[in-house]
């Protein structure tokens, strides 16, 4: 019973600290990137979960949250690692696109990611366990 409300109250929490509004880091790729913001995470999070604004916010908040903290631990030695799961984690229809635009990136930086259309959670997710694989032997 205690794992019942101690679960409860952490989801209670989150939503509650998400349904507030956006992250520094989702307000920031708002502010300066306005038009990438506007075509790719809320783009996104609003086809995700149309009406429902506070899963609208808290879904632009993770995918904000997780494209920096990926752009903060990329080392360069694994770009293969990268480029393999933009690809498995494109939104589906933006596969070819994302594999131009990514072939087209000079610096690995906001800038040119935010144009991509990915699932960024994920791809953070996938970049992380495959290089704690690689790491590993």
């Amino acid at each position: 019973m205690k794992k019942i409300f101690l679960v409860f109250g952490l989801m209670l929490v989150t939503s509650f600290i998400y349904s507030q509004g956006l992250t520094t880091n989702a307000s920031y790729i708002k502010a300066t990137h306005s038009d990438d913001y506007e075509a790719t995470l809320k783009k996104h999070a609003l086809e995700e979960w149309q009406d429902d604004y506070t899963m609208v916010v808290y879904e632009i908040n993770l995918q904000a949250d997780a494209l920096v903290e990926l752009i903060d631990t990329f080392k360069s030695e694994n770009t293969k690692i990268v480029y393999s799961a933009i690809k498995e984690w494109s939104i589906h229809g933006y596969e070819n696109s994302n594999i131009n635009k990514f072939g087209e990136i000079k610096t690995f930086g906001l800038s040119q990611l935010l144009k991509l259309h990915c699932d960024w959670t994920m791809v953070k997710y996938e970049y992380d366990n495959q290089v704690k694989a690689k790491n590993s032997f």
